[in-house]
């Protein structure tokens, strides 16, 4: 049986004014300053302070979010980390915007385990990140995950990742960012029905590790962020890593995880 491809590269960028993308831009503005969000207000005052042509660019604070089970914590092996760091620092020098994936599972105990980037850098005069030289690398993962190559009693995760580079409000998501995750959440059937597990990382300027998931199922349909970002070594020792510790979020004191 012939393997579904994933669907258009409008998915992962943040051009493009297709239907896809409007759908996903209204469901991203309703979960901010709809009724239900007992923080619109303050999503609302981002916007109204932020916002100049391009709504996209509008930063969105992670501070008004619902947090992830305890039990999902974030694992990153040393060597994504050493990827994660490398990909930063082009950033740093440049302050282009890099895009990556990085593949990994959900352990039965609910530990989120990352261990493989996926990331090519060409020097270019845009400052968005693209993801189409990514696109076959991940058609690849999902092919293997139809298959059964990755079977092990974990859940597959596909994690759509970018960095920010320095503007005085960087170290937050975008509006575009967002709808992006939304969209990306509904770009093949494995994603949609969960086979797949889908997230995000945003590594800001400040040196934040800063993962989030847009979660839609009949009880809950919203953005939800992890507080606990974890380094395991080689030697297996852990460190804790920053998560939405060290930026300046847009509220009044610096927000602490919960």
């Amino acid at each position: 049986m012939k393997s579904i491809e994933i669907v258009s590269l409008k998915c992962y960028n943040k051009n493009g004014d297709d239907m896809e993308r409007r759908e996903a831009k209204e469901i991203t503005l309703d979960l901010l300053l709809g009724d239900q969000n007992i923080n619109a207000d303050f999503y609302a005052s981002l916007f109204n302070k932020y916002r100049c042509g391009d709504s996209e660019n509008t930063p969105i604070s992670p501070a008004g979010m619902q947090t992830v089970n305890e039990r999902n914590n974030i694992l990153l092996t040393e060597e994504t980390f050493k990827d994660l760091n490398k990909i930063r620092d082009i950033t740093r020098r440049t302050n282009q915007e890099i895009a990556y994936f990085i593949f990994g599972e959900e352990k039965p105990d609910g530990t989120v385990l990352l261990d493989t980037v996926i990331s090519t850098y060409k020097p270019s005069g845009r400052t968005s990140a693209s993801f189409d030289d990514l696109v076959d690398s991940l058609g690849k993962y999902v092919r293997g995950v139809e298959t059964g190559k990755y079977s092990n009693g974990s859940k597959p995760i596909v994690c759509h990742g970018h960095t920010h580079g320095l503007t005085a409000v960087s170290d937050n998501f975008s509006f575009g960012d967002l709808i992006s995750y939304v969209q990306f959440n509904s770009a093949h059937p494995l994603f949609k029905n969960r086979q797949i597990e889908t997230m995000a990382m945003l590594m800001p300027p400040c040196g934040d590790y800063n993962f989030i998931m847009y979660e839609n199922n009949p009880v809950y349909e919203g953005f939800y962020i992890f507080p606990t970002v974890n380094l395991q070594y080689e030697n297996g020792l852990v460190e804790r890593l920053p998560a939405y510790q060290k930026g300046d979020y847009l509220v009044n004191s610096r927000f602490t995880t919960r």
